[in-house]
C-alpha cells in the first residue's frame, strides 16, 4: 500500500469520526442558535482541524511499509488523535448549555460548568439537579423575598461567583411565571430604532407561522459573552423563536 493511500484511509476514518462528534454537538448538545452564539463554531473547527489535517499528514510523512515499529508508529497517531478528540469534546459537553434562565427582564443561558457543585447541592427539586444533555430547559429564577437572602446574591454577584441565574435551588416552572414574563416583553418598535430591517424578518416569519403582528414582542439572551434575540408571543410568553442577533445593534 502507498502512503497516499494510507493516508486517504486515516483521513476517511478521521473524517467519520468527526463527523459523527460534530453531529452529536450539532444537533443534541447544542441545538441552534446555541452552537454558534456559544462559540461552539470556533472550537469544532479546532477539533476538525487536529483530527482531519494532523493525523492523516503525519501518516503521509512516516509511512512505510518496510518500517517494523509501523503499526506501533500508526497506533500512536490514532491515540494521540483520539486523545485531542475526547479533549476537546469533553470541553464542548461542559460548556453545553443546560437552562434558558428567565430573570428579571431578560433570559440567561447557563451552561453545565456554571453551575458549581455546591450549588446544585442545595437544590430540593430533584429536577433542578438533572443537567440536560439535549439543550436547555427553560425556567424561571426567582429572586428570594428575605433581605438577607437578596444580600447573599448581591454580593456573590459582586464577588465574581454566581449570580441568581446560577442559584438552581431558586429556579420554578417558566410557565409559573406566565404574566411577570409577559409583563417584561418589549414591543418590535423598540428593537426597530436599532435593527429596522430585523423587526421587518420577524414579522414576515411570524406570520408565515400562524402569529399576529399584535402578539409579537421580544426578549434579549444572555448567552456566554454575546446577546441573542428571543422572539416572544406577548400574549402567552411562549418562545416563538431564538435567532441569532443582537437586540442592542
Amino acid at each position: 500500500m502507498s502512503r497516499w493511500k494510507a493516508s486517504g484511509i486515516h483521513l476517511f476514518i478521521s473524517g467519520l469520526i468527526a463527523l459523527s462528534v460534530a453531529a452529536v454537538m450539532f444537533f443534541i448538545w447544542y441545538p441552534q442558535p446555541y452552537f454558534e452564539a456559544l462559540g461552539g463554531k470556533r472550537l469544532l473547527i479546532i477539533l476538525l482541524s487536529v483530527d482531519l489535517v494532523l493525523g492523516p499528514m503525519i501518516t503521509l510523512i512516516i509511512y512505510n511499509e518496510k518500517k517494523k515499529s509501523l503499526k506501533y508508529d500508526l497506533a500512536i497517531i490514532g491515540f494521540i488523535q483520539l486523545s485531542a478528540l475526547f479533549y476537546g469534546a469533553s470541553v464542548l459537553f461542559e460548556a453545553r448549555p443546560v437552562f434558558l434562565v428567565f430573570t428579571v427582564d431578560q433570559f440567561e443561558v447557563v451552561s453545565a460548568r456554571d453551575l458549581l457543585p455546591e450549588e446544585l447541592n442545595k437544590v430540593e427539586n430533584e429536577r433542578y439537579k438533572s443537567l440536560s444533555i439535549t439543550g436547555p430547559e427553560l425556567v424561571t429564577a426567582m429572586m428570594p423575598k428575605e433581605i438577607e437572602e437578596r444580600q447573599k446574591i448581591l454580593f456573590s454577584a459582586l464577588d465574581g461567583g454566581p449570580d441568581l441565574q446560577g442559584m438552581p435551588q431558586y429556579y420554578v416552572p417558566y410557565m409559573d411565571t406566565k404574566d411577570e414574563v409577559v409583563s417584561r416583553i418589549k414591543s418590535l418598535n423598540d428593537l426597530s430604532k436599532v435593527r429596522s430591517d430585523f423587526k421587518t424578518e420577524i414579522i414576515m416569519q411570524a406570520k408565515q407561522d400562524g402569529y399576529e403582528k399584535s402578539t409579537i414582542g421580544y426578549l434579549p439572551v444572555h448567552a456566554g459573552n454575546v446577546f441573542i434575540t428571543a422572539i416572544m408571543n406577548t400574549k402567552t410568553a411562549e418562545i416563538i423563536k431564538l435567532v441569532n442577533i443582537d437586540p442592542w445593534g
